[in-house]
């Protein structure tokens, strides 16, 4: 056989290769499509998550980048996302609420070239936002939407009973005993879940107490506000609530407001939004009103949501590709905030008088307002990976369920304090 040269193999395969190419019409670069995999939790408002698949349909459509959208309840992101960071692998992007980017910074993706687009475009980022997502001043996640905590009540059972809408935590102790008599008692858990310290923030805050103090490194919790919050869970619990409430998820007050039984929850929009779009026959008496005030202010907690991309994702590139897509264009961007009816709201200054709040006069109390002030949990404690690990651990829910089952209130805030000191000094 006569052998061939370096050089006539050349030719020979780069001819085939350029006749596979005539063929088929395909570029090489094209030949072989990208993938990229995101991380979501389980929206509140469940169109939202109908919307963002559509969307990802569109975006794969639009730019040839396919995506893979997985969701998880939102308790079982703190898991996933260790599992992943210790593997190494898994998910390009994850959506991620509060001081999560803080706690994971040293695994997250530089993202302050899609801020900054996204800042020259809709405005500055809500400072709960930015608070959370950018980490010693760098971006290490991308600001998606917020929501936050107000009153939500059966106005029909309170016209009924001629209730006062409360005004303060003591107003609603008042009006509680009521609804309770009229068996439909007050829903706010006191468990470990997020929705626990949403409302027990607020408590704590607008009687003036803290959990570590503004300096980041001195824990408060042992204080006179912290007995006086506690004093307040034992007389709401005893007579405006019922057990039940021990052994509650964050999905659980939804339930029971959409159900008939509670009278009045603390929490976003969410479960009007399912009790409207289900046409549950509770829908037309739920609305909401401002979260509740106490000697030192009103109080409202918010809930920020971002989108990170991990550093040991291949596609990086591509993920930004996404998010641009995602919350750049502003059609899309206000096409998926609509879809969630209010639930989520923009982060970004321009947008805060979004159409979505003129959509249902029961939104009127999610408009920005004078005297309401906004905070993240941990306050008035700067924005850290310990105040994430406070979070993750449910000090605070797990303080007042002691005091609630039969610790002493000195005993069960000398607990927390005791936890907190063991994580802010670790």
């Amino acid at each position: 056989m006569e052998p061939i040269s370096r050089r006539r193999f050349l030719a020979t395969t780069s001819s085939a290769g350029l006749a596979g190419i005539l063929a088929s019409g395909v570029p090489p670069a094209r030949g072989q499509q990208r993938e990229i995999s995101y991380l979501c939790w389980n929206n509140f408002a469940p169109a939202s998550d109908k919307k963002l698949a559509e969307i990802g349909q569109r975006f794969t459509k639009d730019t040839g980048i396919k995506i893979k959208i997985d969701h998880v309840a939102h308790p079982q992101q703190a898991a996933k996302y260790a599992s992943e960071v210790q593997s190494q692998a898994g998910h390009d992007l994850v959506e991620m609420r509060m001081h999560f980017p803080w706690l994971y910074e040293p695994q997250l993706v530089d993202v302050s070239d899609v801020v900054a687009e996204l800042e020259k475009k809709y405005g500055k980022v809500l400072s709960s936002a930015q608070d959370t997502a950018n980490v010693h001043g760098v971006w290490r996640a991308v600001p998606q939407y917020h929501t936050f905590f107000v009153g939500c009540y059966r106005e029909d059972l309170f016209k009924k009973a001629s209730l006062k809408v409360p005004d303060t935590w003591e107003d609603l102790y008042t009006v509680g005993k009521e609804l309770k008599k009229m068996g439909h008692p007050v829903g706010i858990p006191i468990s470990q879940n997020y929705d626990t310290i949403s409302t027990a923030s607020p408590v704590l805050w607008s009687l003036g107490g803290m959990e570590v103090d503004k300096d980041g490194k001195t824990v408060r919790i042992n204080s006179p506000a912290a007995e006086q919050m506690i004093e307040w869970y034992k007389k709401v619990y005893r007579d405006c609530m019922e057990a039940e409430v021990l052994s509650w998820t964050d999905a659980s007050n939804n339930t029971t407001l959409n159900a008939g039984k509670s009278g009045w929850i603390h929490n976003p929009i969410s479960a009007y939004i399912v009790a409207r779009k289900s046409k549950l026959v509770t829908a037309d008496g739920i609305n909401h009103h401002r979260s509740l005030a106490g000697p030192h202010g009103r109080h409202e907690t918010d809930v920020p949501r971002h989108i990170g991309i991990w550093k040991f994702s291949k596609n990086v590139e591509p993920a930004k590709e996404w998010i641009r897509y995602l919350l750049g264009k502003r059609e899309v961007y206000d096409e998926y905030v609509m879809s969630g009816d209010a639930f989520n709201l923009p982060v970004y200054a321009s947008l805060l008088d979004h159409p979505v709040l003129k959509t249902d006069p029961k939104f009127a109390a999610l408009r920005q307002m004078e005297g309401v002030q906004f905070h993240t949990y941990g306050w008035p404690a700067p924005p850290s990976d310990k105040v994430q690990r406070i979070t993750n651990e449910y000090i605070l829910p797990n303080m007042i369920a002691k005091a609630i089952t039969g610790t002493s209130t000195k005993e069960a805030v000398a607990w927390a304090e005791k936890e907190m000191k063991r994580i802010i000094s670790g």
